[in-house]
């Protein structure tokens, strides 16, 4: 597997000579091997949010009566109902969109056509699902890991690892597919597995913390999800989710470390089990020097692999859909981790022939404009491996040598492109009146009293604390009498599609349209006087004179309402009537 982010062949072009499996084949063939799973619905629950390609509505006419007699009367469609698609319809409509995107290219431009440097590209579309896209996220877990562990780039040169005693920690969080001995959908699924993370997260920080290892500096996280398949994942959970977190830290750790995260999980998802999360099952930690390709084996862990979906095994390509119809992240990292697969990214680049960038990361600092960060290499945007406590004066200065005198016009740069983030081009000269005064009174009692600190300065003068800024600038050598300016090269942007033959304009959105799932009993119940009484044990539909009480009397009322062909949920009050509630008598 190639582990350089300049990679350029093609992630997802077969073999001269090999011929993929059609769409249809791999449906087939999920329903052959999973006859019990391809007829599911995504999802049973109301209100579970799916991409509206990936479920079925049912409408109604209506008509309601006119304010006024002279108006016309309003009518329309309902949506009644809106139910989530089956496993193997979601299978196949993902492998279409996936061959549909094997013939997409996407058409760009540079400027505007009347630039003199105006520039026209076509790129492959591509997908979270293609082979080139995996063959990316595996380049920069190996980056991240020897960012932080060290190890040989592709040219060879070696990177010195950040931490001094890395340990890797491998955590596997699951979730039961049959909880309540019924086989729920996929999409549920995902949904109540993943509902945990916030909790587990804290969980994992404030113990990492307890043991003197802050977020960022001490540890970092990468944790990515993937299906069941093959002997780890056991058959009856097959084609279903879990996540794995790869978690490196700067020390020594080991298995019990990490079990109040597995507890967490467990605690707080009502389909995780104890025994599928039991210590030896669900953590495994190695000191980093103790594996020899610590990158692949941390990438077997979360199913990456350069392969094309229609060549994945079927247990992958039918999580893959369900993702796909939830439309929901299958990675996340720590920002620590994003920026050191970054720097190593932009230290490739800079010793890659085939690139145009000369300075090695960090080799240039400016400011930055991170939450938490101060500054960052110029070439890539990466604070990592960049001291946030210097100055960005002494991070240009040589280490034995002055200042670099640039009159501050570096920074008085890249303070106008932060003031205009969206011009072409800008350029200043000169200060407000006010700053102007106050420079020139600094300045001349610096004449006299050249040995004078800030506060004595800003008092004896009577300045107000902003003026410690001018102060700053003039002990930096800043000469804001000196214009500067800027001109930004124009950017690449998307300027159609290509699908087969047919071109389309870009068009401003994502393309993904997110629906909520309808279910007319749960809508019925939700959205009615049946869901606001708890301790009422007995309705009674006063249209037909039926009662129903017991456990759950509401749904139970909300269910035989609509199979009445009672469908909206703001008639129901007054067709239905209280008979008991619990603890009281008939009322």
């Amino acid at each position: 597997m190639n582990n350089s982010v300049n990679d350029s062949d093609g992630g997802n072009s077969p073999k001269i000579g090999s011929e993929l499996p059609t769409p249809y084949e791999r449906v087939s063939e999920f329903h052959e091997e999973y006859s019990d799973r391809a007829h599911l619905r995504l999802s049973t629950t109301h209100g579970e949010r799916l991409r509206e390609e990936y479920t079925r509505e049912f409408t109604e006419s209506y008509e309601s009566s006119a304010p006024r007699e002279w108006d016309d009367p309003v009518k329309g469609q309902e949506v009644v109902r809106r139910e989530a698609v089956t496993w193997g319809t979601a299978v196949l409509r993902t492998l279409e969109d996936y061959a549909d995107t094997r013939r997409t290219t996407v058409n760009l431009e540079k400027g505007r056509p009347s630039d003199p440097e105006y520039q026209e590209w076509s790129v492959q579309a591509e997908t979270r699902w293609f082979a080139s896209y995996q063959k990316r996220y595996y380049a920069q877990m190996k980056g991240w890991l020897r960012e932080l562990c060290g190890g040989k780039r592709p040219s060879g040169e070696y990177t010195e690892p950040d931490f001094e005693n890395p340990h890797v920690a491998l955590v596997t969080l699951s979730a039961s597919s049959v909880p309540n001995g019924d086989r729920v959908g996929p999409v549920e699924h995902e949904r109540v597995r993943r509902e945990s993370w916030q909790d587990v997260y804290h969980t994992l920080r404030n113990t990492m913390r307890s043991k003197g290892y802050e977020l960022g500096d001490d540890w970092q996280y990468d944790r990515r999800s993937e299906p069941h398949a093959g002997e780890r994942g056991g058959g009856l959970n097959h084609c279903y989710g879990h996540d794995h977190i790869v978690i490196v830290v700067d020390g020594e750790v080991d298995a019990t470390d990490f079990q109040p995260v597995v507890e967490k999980h467990v605690e707080t998802c009502d389909w995780a089990g104890e025994t599928a999360h039991a210590l030896e099952k669900a953590i495994e930690v190695k000191a980093a020097d103790e594996v020899e390709h610590l990158a692949e084996y941390c990438a077997s862990y979360a199913a990456i692999k350069p392969v094309d979906l229609l060549e994945r095994p079927i247990e992958y390509v039918a999580w893959a859909s369900a993702v796909n119809a939830a439309n929901v992240k299958t990675v996340s990292r720590s920002d620590a981790a994003k920026h050191a697969a970054t720097a190593d990214a932009c230290r490739q680049r800079a010793e890659s022939p085939q690139c145009d960038q000369d300075r090695d990361h960090a080799e240039e600092i400016i400011p930055s404009t991170r939450r938490g960060y101060e500054l960052e290499c110029a070439e890539c945007g990466s604070p990592h491996g960049i001291d946030q406590d210097q100055t960005l004066t002494a991070a240009r200065s040589p280490n034995d040598g002055p200042a670099i005198a640039d009159g501050g016009l570096v920074d008085r740069v890249e303070q106008l492109k932060e003031r205009w983030p969206s011009a072409r081009a800008g350029a200043t000269v000169g200060e407000r009146p006010q700053r102007r005064r106050w420079r020139l009174a600094i300045e001349e009692y610096l004449k006299q009293n050249p040995e004078a600190d800030p506060p004595e300065i800003l008092g004896q003068l009577q300045l107000p604390p902003d003026a410690r800024e001018v102060l700053a600038e003039i002990e930096a050598g800043i000469d804001r009498s000196v214009p500067v300016g800027f001109e930004r090269p124009p950017e690449w942007q998307v300027k159609s599609i290509t699908v087969g033959e047919e071109e389309y304009p870009a068009s401003s959105g994502n393309g993904v349209t997110m629906v909520e799932t309808k279910l007319p009993v749960e809508r019925v119940y939700e959205e009615s006087v049946l869901s606001e009484r708890d301790d009422v044990t007995r309705w009674r539909c006063e249209k037909t004179n039926v009662a129903i009480g017991g456990p759950n009397a509401g749904r139970k009322m909300a269910g035989y309402l609509v199979k009445q062909g009672i469908k909206h949920p703001w008639v129901i009050e007054s067709l239905v009537v209280i008979e008991h509630v619990r603890g009281l008598n008939s009322i």
